[in-house]
């Protein structure tokens, strides 16, 4: 799961857009898209979505 600082884990999208998995959520901030599964669920839908997703950044 997350260590102990619970730091903002980010990943690239494929267009740029920036996959955020905190503590509580993980959210696309390109098209938006969100997960609230458990722990190392919630880290390996943000880098499987990062690696598929293809939105730009908004603006």
């Amino acid at each position: 799961m997350f260590g102990s600082s619970d730091a903002p884990v980010r990943y690239r999208n494929q267009g740029g857009a920036i996959v955020v998995a905190d503590i509580l959520h993980a959210e696309c901030e390109g098209c938006g898209d969100t997960n609230y599964r458990d722990g190392n669920e919630r880290l390996k839908w943000a880098q499987a979505h990062a690696a598929k997703c293809r939105a730009l950044p908004r603006r």
